[in-house]
């Protein structure tokens, strides 16, 4: 559950009346908020015959749809892929986190859910205020539902430029709904889209429409026990810990604060828990395969307080793993109705470049392989040792291939070595580039952990230095 505060006039001036005001929305919206919610079902509740509605309202909320928001950027490195995945559970006591919060792993990958902190931005802005037709109390906006679907996996870093759209504006009696959709693009390739669903308490019974077909729909989970439950403990300072992604909302961090706001302690970020719960999933059924991941879908129930207990039950059918999240001290249902879809094993499989297949990096091992041809004699005296690259792509091994430097006149071939290695290299077909084109430092890749070396790794610097003398290589 959020609220919006980009309105808010500081709470540090008692005596301010629009302050006064907007403090006792924030506790009214807040009070309600389970009420609320607890009423909202896939098809919307029944109208609100007391509210008043007019053609004004409706023609208002009606010329919000299609509306679009200015487009921005979201520009993020390693660090704030490393800052949210510490701040959703992720940690070095599992090793199998390890590649979401260290960047020198080989397959160092962003946790599918940071997506939404791509598409946020749209919110945080206020640009929702500027809408046409758009009357909005931000003191009584809550975070209905979420929905995030992932095209490819999130690069590890990057600059996305995001779209933003009012979808829809739904007439629910006791509020109104307004889906936001907004897809983010790395160059004109769309990577992901998210879908925000903003529940305004008290605006309803306007005479619109409850329903619409551009809704991503929760899910009722099986009425079966459930195949998988996994728990994590939030810190104390989770909340603290998260909202260094980009969510300042004095909500979850001041405790005057959430005082005023009617609760005893500021309270854990919707989004945060929905990270906890996807991390989990992706653990569970598809081994952190971060390409695996395509979509999620959740509705936001009840609030939690860090340092609670939070509990993941999972059932799966087929690629689809409905869940909902529980607070294990209390037994509230706090996630509802949701489902993390994934993409079968075979897929992404496909999508795996074969051996040596669509890389970069496979011409300038051929090239080598030739122009060893004039000089590997030479070469093979000077290093006398053999070489085992791995060449990863999106996280896997793509191409493995062997420089030769021992026997005859050398040679180069794609697979791994024939014998021992004396030194295996592994970096991205990306790096790999990087270094030939004199972009990487390979020792300031090796410190970073950008390239890994197995076995001699001496010998690695004497083959750097043979290269530089046949530049040509």
């Amino acid at each position: 559950v959020i609220l919006a505060h980009y309105n808010f006039c500081p709470l540090g001036s008692s005596d301010s009346p629009t302050s006064a005001s907007q403090v006792a929305g924030i506790t009214e919206s807040t009070g309600s908020i389970i009420e609320v919610l607890s009423k909202i079902d896939s098809e919307g509740v029944s109208a609100n015959h007391t509210s008043h509605a007019t053609s004004t309202a409706t023609s208002g909320f009606a010329g919000a749809i299609g509306q679009k928001l200015p487009p921005f950027s979201y520009a993020y490195t390693e660090l704030e892929a490393i800052m949210y995945a510490l701040g959703v559970g992720a940690s070095i006591k599992d090793p199998k986190d390890l590649k979401f919060v260290y960047e020198g792993s080989s397959d160092f990958s962003c946790l599918p859910t940071f997506g939404v902190i791509i598409g946020q931005k749209s919110l945080m802005g206020g640009g929702l205020a500027e809408i046409p037709g758009l009357s909005i109390n931000f003191a009584k906006v809550l975070h209905g539902e979420q929905y995030l679907e992932l095209y490819k996996p999130l690069p590890r870093a990057g600059k996305l430029k995001c779209e933003a759209i009012v979808a829809d504006v739904l007439d629910k009696g006791s509020g109104v709904v307004i889906i936001m959709d907004v897809y983010s693009y790395s160059e004109k390739e769309l990577i992901c889209h998210n879908q925000f669903s903003l529940f305004l308490v008290g605006s309803g019974g306007f005479g619109g429409k409850r329903t619409s077909d551009k809704v991503k729909v929760a899910v009722a989970i099986p009425n079966r026990p459930p195949d998988a439950v996994l728990t994590d403990t939030t810190s104390l300072n989770q909340a603290a810990l998260y909202r260094l992604s980009g969510d300042w909302n004095p909500l979850h961090i001041d405790p005057n604060f959430a005082s005023l706001a009617g609760f005893d302690k500021p309270i854990l970020h919707g989004l945060c828990t929905f990270g906890f719960s996807a991390r989990r999933i992706l653990q569970q059924f598809a081994d952190n395969d971060v390409s695996r991941f395509k979509a999620i879908k959740a509705r936001f129930a009840k609030p939690v307080y860090p340092g609670q207990t939070l509990q993941t039950e999972m059932w799966k059918e087929g690629n689809r793993i409905h869940f909902q999240t529980k607070v294990q001290e209390t037994g509230d249902i706090v996630i509802s109705n949701a489902y993390v879809d994934l993409a079968p094993t075979s897929d992404t499989s496909s999508k795996t470049p074969s051996e040596g297949g669509k890389l970069q990096s496979t011409l300038v091992f051929e090239e080598i392989g030739r122009r060893l041809k004039d000089v590997g004699p030479e070469v093979v005296k000077k290093v006398n040792a053999v070489f085992e690259w791995h060449i990863t792509k999106g996280g896997n091994i793509g191409a493995k291939w062997t420089i030769d430097l021992k026997s005859g006149s050398g040679k180069v071939y794609q697979g791994p070595a024939k014998g021992a290695a004396d030194t295996t290299i592994i970096l991205s077909d990306e790096d790999f580039m990087e270094v030939v084109l004199g972009k990487l430092d390979p020792q300031k890749a090796f410190f970073s952990g950008r390239l890994k070396a197995r076995g001699n790794i001496m010998l690695s610097q004497k083959l750097q230095m043979i290269l530089k003398d046949y530049a040509k290589l």
